[in-house]
């Protein structure tokens, strides 16, 4: 065997080398689907076609949003979530790496004879096996490193998606706040007019007139502060939305919606078992701690290398030929003219027959575990593996809490709205009236008036307060439960009360 036919053997492989690429369509566009399963978007951002999303959000951002709307600009449009893709096409060459043989070793010498003559060349191909019995575990890890990425960007198209309701809700109990405050406003204003009506009747003193006053202004104080917040939560869910630096104008037009049911907490810990995208995260994370576990095994022996040794050995070059010395030695030897003795070309090519030119065989080298068997490495794997399983059991648990806890808070706030509805504020708002009444005949001073007018107006924040807080409750609900609640629970709108009483439910 020549050197040149080795070189050609090595070249040769080369292109077969070539035909692997990484190519993470599939993922992403299984990846995708799991987001608009979990989501219940329409559509979700694809890095193949990311030049299409600014049209598809400003598709969406005409005519104001829809909070099912503004959730889908955040999953077309949120940059750090659209990062979360890159590490998909990382995770999928992490996958092809994990499947290939490690590259061949070459080796090569060449020695020159000191004496002068053909040199020595060596040259040795050797191969990594222990490839062999690792790239299947190897590839194990890989994949289910793979799906744990899928997956993290699945579990985080659900935390968004309860993080842009939540802000949503809070801003529209915020515009809900400023509404009754408006109407706070005006019914401050005719108690103002009522009390200086009075007071030009002489039935009222200036200090009726100023407690009057003083309650329109702290509905004036209260007004500015709550249209602070509003922009600081707008400010957020820009952020949430991917619209921080977008320069046309935008609004959120919605209401809060309310479910009209909500399920048991053991049917509901049940099918957050099988939506939470963190326990099946935190499944594939077991399956990796055992496939590293039986890698560390098998690391043992950490380096066996087969493969082929070629030897030409050294020639030292012919002396050369006197005729005339060799014929004079040869002469005196026999006492006579002789010629010399000259080989014949037959008698030249045995000889360099006989000779041995190079020599080929197969060769095995191996990293003795004498010192260091892997051990450590095996210890600290088998830790790893029992912590991540009691880590799931820890998630597990969890999860049963956070589904109780909040299905738990969504339906007190529930009940609490009923209860402000039938019961609350209708008694609030005819106390308003009477004490009018009251006031108009002379009975009670204005303090009467302001003091249930106060109770009043302070019922109806809390009112809305508790609205947000319902559907923040359901919007952790969603989060507690991996993604959409099941299709028996509903919603329907509602809104705040009115001035003249609560909206119903």
């Amino acid at each position: 065997m020549k050197p040149t036919v080795l070189t050609c053997t090595l070249l040769g492989l080369v292109p077969l080398a070539g035909c692997i690429s990484v190519d993470p369509k599939a993922d992403l566009q299984r990846t995708s689907s799991l987001v608009t399963a979990r989501t219940g978007a329409a559509e979700t951002y694809d890095p193949l076609a990311d030049e299409l999303a600014a049209e598809k959000v400003e598709r969406l951002l005409a005519g104001g949003l829809t909070i099912d709307q503004a959730v889908q600009v955040a999953l077309l449009n949120n940059p750090a979530f659209q990062a979360m893709f890159a590490e998909i096409g990382v995770s999928r060459a992490d996958v092809v790496q994990s499947g290939l043989l490690s590259n061949p070793t070459v080796s090569l010498a060449l020695m020159f004879p000191e004496g002068g003559g053909r040199s020595k060349f060596t040259v040795g191909l050797a191969q990594q096996i222990v490839d062999l019995w690792q790239i299947p575990v190897r590839k194990k890890i890989a994949e289910a490193q793979l799906e744990q990425t899928i997956l993290s960007v699945g579990l985080r198209a659900v935390e968004l998606t309860a993080e842009v309701k939540s802000t949503c809700y809070q801003f529209l109990a915020l515009d809900q706040v400023i509404a009754v405050q408006g109407e706070n406003r005006a019914l401050a204003d005719q108690s103002m007019q009522l009390v200086r009506r009075q007071y030009e009747a002489g039935l009222a003193n200036q200090f009726d007139v100023n407690l009057a006053r003083v309650s329109v202004l702290d509905v004036d104080t209260e007004l500015i502060q709550l249209e602070r917040d509003r922009e600081v939560t707008r400010a957020k869910l820009a952020r949430l939305l991917g619209l921080s630096r977008y320069e046309k104008p935008w609004q959120l037009a919605d209401s809060i919606p309310l479910p009209d049911a909500i399920g048991e907490p053991r049917t509901l810990c049940e099918f957050a078992m099988r939506q939470r995208l963190d326990a099946a995260v935190a499944t594939f994370q077991v399956r990796a701690a055992d496939e590293d576990l039986r890698l560390a095994v098998l690391k043992v022996f950490p380096e066996l290398s087969l493969g082929f040794d070629l030897e030409r050995m050294e020639n030292r070059a012919l002396p050369r030929r006197h005729i005339l010395a060799d014929t004079a030695r040869e002469s005196i030897a026999a006492g006579r003219l002789t010629a010399p003795s000259i080989q014949s070309r037959a008698q030249r090519a045995e000889e360099k027959r006989m000779v041995i030119d190079a020599v080929l065989g197969p060769s095995l080298q191996a990293t003795l575990p004498i010192w260091d068997q892997n051990q450590a490495q095996i210890a600290k794997a088998r830790y790893r593996a029992v912590q991540t399983r009691k880590k799931f059991e820890d998630l597990l648990d969890q999860v049963y809490e956070e589904v109780q806890q909040t299905s738990q808070t969504a339906k007190s706030n529930r009940q609490l709205l009923k209860f402000y509805n039938e019961q609350l504020l209708p008694q609030l708002q005819a106390n308003v009236e009477a004490s009018r009444q009251i006031y108009l005949a002379g009975q009670q001073s204005v303090l009467v008036l302001l003091d249930a007018q106060r109770s009043l107006v302070s019922r109806r924040k809390d009112y809305v307060n508790v609205l947000r807080d319902y559907a923040l409750a359901m919007a952790d609900l969603e989060r507690a439960v991996g993604g959409r609640l099941p299709s028996s629970t509903t919603t329907a709108p509602a809104s705040a009360p009115a001035a003249s009483g609560p909206a119903r439910p």
